[in-house]
């Protein structure tokens, strides 16, 4: 995937497109002079004589024909995003331009970048770890609050900390079997057995608290389900399009329009969720579209996190009738109450709701926030991707292994083994095992100039 590390590499580091400004990124041991053959400082000074970390007015040219005004800023080694020497060019976004000066320097001596090379010689001159490469690869995927929040926790180093203190635990915990190993007895003695159990427990409780909390925020990413149940014809469409703040639904009145469920994703206070509009549950279906509208309906509610039931009147016990497991989280919605004859009020049982003129919109929003997100309000996940969360459960699992061994079968050189097992474990995080498989995973989703 990645060829010659000593190769001095050149993308555009800017969107595909046309902009105000593009960015040219070049790096490598070949970089000032690559660049010196074709940029004419307007100070006429040499680029090695040129501020760093600081722009620099200045010409590209070919020969001596004019290509573009551009700002020039370096960045020498170590001090750089890759540890190599840096240049940045801030040209005219014209694709002419931007190519121009790009096949120039390919031209003098650079090779085109692969995807995330930059940020992979980064993680190679030790400016960044592992996790923070992943973390970099997380937020340009980020589309909501929660998946930017996390991106940025470990960019800057929050999960690489936490690994580091769960490796020193796991030293601590190698140095009393160490001290236990200079005993003539071959069982630990009482003392030893006593701290380190001790110490095991408060780690395990530290590494479940992490495992919940990604868990939690993985479902958060991905977007709570909810689902909209109900007769024909109660408004499950029109609130669906309210939700969502655009005729999605086709809204009729006549019966039975939506023969098929819809599903969109929208966002309260910067959470996801994935809203599903499912066909109406008739009494006594008997046309097959009905009946297969139906099973599809009941499949959703099955899946789904949250179940709005929608009613147009007090009836009771409609969610036996649309076989709604009692584990199953559920908000009451009685729509249409601006045509109610009896006057009522929103309580614990139900919300009272007119989809057609907006009424008690934001308080099925509160209501949806409070019964999904208190869990995530709980908790606090640092682990980014999956293959960090399976390296950490297997640290987990194989802890457990000790805990649940009895006293009287352990020895030291068991503890010992154990103990190096789940320290294999953890540094798969941050360590290259499979170095191809996991740079392809995890730098080949950057863009070129990354």
């Amino acid at each position: 995937m990645f060829v010659n590390n000593n190769d001095t590499i050149t993308a555009i580091a800017t969107p595909n497109g046309i902009g105000a400004i593009a960015i040219i990124r070049i790096s490598g041991k070949l970089c000032f002079k690559i660049v010196s053959s074709c940029f004419v400082s307007k100070e006429k000074k040499q680029i090695t004589e040129l501020q760093t970390n600081t722009m620099s007015l200045g010409f590209i040219k070919q020969k001596n024909k004019l290509i573009d005004q551009v700002f020039l800023c370096l960045f020498k080694k170590p001090f750089s995003y890759t540890g190599e020497d840096i240049i940045e060019i801030y040209c005219h976004g014209t694709l002419y331009i931007q190519n121009k000066i790009l096949k120039l320097l390919i031209d003098n001596g650079a090779r085109l970048a692969n995807p995330g090379e930059f940020s992979l010689r980064s993680f190679k001159n030790g400016k960044i770890d592992l996790i923070q490469a992943e973390a970099l690869s997380e937020l340009f995927r980020a589309e909501d609050e929660v998946a930017h929040a996390l991106a940025i926790k470990n960019l800057n180093g929050k999960f690489s900390i936490f690994l580091k203190e769960i490796r020193k635990d796991l030293i601590y915990l190698n140095s009393l079997i160490n001290v236990s190993l200079d005993f003539d007895e071959d069982n630990i003695s009482e003392f030893n057995y006593k701290k380190f159990i001790t110490t095991l427990v408060v780690l395990i409780k530290k590494i479940k608290r992490t495992i919940i909390g990604f868990k939690t925020n993985n479902i958060l990413k991905t977007g709570y389900s909810l689902v909209l149940v109900g007769r024909p014809n109660v408004g499950k469409s029109t609130l669906f399009n309210l939700l969502l703040k655009k005729e999605r639904s086709i809204v009729s009145n006549i019966s039975g329009t939506t023969i098929n469920y819809i599903e969109e994703d929208f966002f309260i206070k910067g959470i996801k969720y994935h809203l599903v509009d499912t066909a109406g549950i008739k009494a006594n279906p008997f046309d097959k579209l009905d009946i297969k509208g139906i099973h599809n309906t009941y499949e959703t509610i099955n899946s789904a996190d949250l179940i709005l039931v929608i009613k147009d009147n007090l009836e009771k016990d409609l969610e036996k009738d649309f076989k709604i497991s009692r584990k199953k989280q559920i908000i009451i919605i009685i729509n249409k109450c601006d045509l109610l004859k009896t006057k009522i009020i929103s309580n614990k049982q139900y919300i009272l709701i007119s989809a057609k003129y907006r009424i008690g919109l934001e308080i099925i929003k509160k209501q949806i926030n409070k019964r999904l997100n208190s869990k995530y309000q709980k908790t606090d996940n640092i682990i980014n991707n999956m293959r960090n969360y399976e390296c950490l459960k297997q640290v987990l699992l194989t802890l457990m292994k000790i805990k649940k061994t009895r006293k009287n079968s352990l020895t030291p050189e068991i503890f010992s083994f154990l103990l190096r097992e789940a320290n294999y474990h953890l540094g798969k995080i941050t360590k290259i095992v499979t170095n191809d498989e996991i740079f392809k995973q995890i730098f080949a989703t950057f863009c070129l100039g990354k």
